[in-house]
């Protein structure tokens, strides 16, 4: 069975919905896992439930489903749950923070709750209230990566300020521009579905900023120009077969977050038809 005969003929979709685990093709190390923000008008245990009946194992944990005041106790509560429905967390985030001590408290929060990657987006608030790129803040990170050895994870926000935020990391090749001397900890969640939008060449981008790609989040969309107008398989704009072998090529070994909120309350099937899309390219 090719790539297309998987997908179009739904059974990645099936194997999904029946929560049946597929393991990565040959050469490809990275893995399919849920986005939190995907979940974020559902409780934890439900949330959970939708990534088991989908056949997710791994999960980048909001602050919704596990506030960053959380104690001890509860985040070992929050694990004990994740187990019961065969789910690990992988990483924290995306998680905003505009001030030293925010920041300060997100690795606290990532290294508590035992996860080597915090998706952050380092910002500062301007006089108009917007919030930027912020170099210093990007310091900060690359201070507390080392000394924590947490890898933190820049998510980009496209660079169209109708769809995106240009004000805020909006690219891969600008944030390259705040962190290229940092430590090697400091780096990319790269929304794929932005660059694309973009405009950017996503296998280069995967090859050239390759040390530094951490994590990734990955949906269908409709508008080839809008990176946020999320959809189902079959009515994508464009295909993610260049993007996925050239991570197998470069051999990134982290995790792709479905990231998907609009499929709820009206397409709750869009989560599995889309587990099955990505899945058929990576066997």
């Amino acid at each position: 069975m090719n790539r297309r005969e998987f997908i179009t003929g739904g059974v990645g979709a099936a194997l999904a919905a029946g929560g049946c685990s597929i393991f990565n093709g040959d050469g490809v190390k990275y893995k399919l896992a849920m986005a939190g923000y995907t979940l974020n008008s559902f409780k934890l245990e439900p949330a959970l439930e939708i990534c088991r009946k989908n056949g997710i194992r791994h999960l980048c944990v909001k602050s919704f489903h596990l506030p960053l005041t959380a104690t001890a106790a509860e985040i070992a509560a929050f694990r004990r749950k994740c187990a019961d429905y065969d789910v690990a967390p992988y990483g924290a985030g995306p998680i905003y923070m505009a001030t030293a001590d925010e920041m300060k408290r997100c690795f606290d929060y990532t290294a508590a709750l035992g996860v080597d990657v915090l998706v952050g987006v380092p910002g500062r608030k301007r006089g108009d209230g917007k919030v930027v790129s912020d170099r210093a803040m990007c310091e900060h990170a690359s201070r507390l990566a080392a000394e924590y050895d947490i890898k933190f994870a820049i998510h980009n926000h496209g660079r169209n300020p109708k769809t995106g935020n240009p004000l805020l990391y909006p690219a891969v090749p600008e944030t390259w521009e705040l962190i290229r001397d940092l430590d090697r900890r400091v780096g990319f969640c790269v929304d794929w579905a932005y660059s694309h939008a973009d405009g950017l060449d996503c296998p280069a981008l995967a090859r050239t900023y390759a040390p530094r790609i951490f994590d990734g989040h990955v949906r269908c969309i409709s508008d080839a120009a809008n990176g946020s107008s999320g959809v189902n398989p079959a009515g994508r704009a464009f295909d993610y077969d260049g993007i996925f072998a050239a991570l197998k090529e470069i051999g990134y070994d982290g995790c792709l977050g479905l990231e998907l909120a609009n499929a709820f309350p009206d397409h709750p099937e869009w989560i599995a038809e889309s587990c099955g899309y990505f899945r058929g390219l990576m066997v």
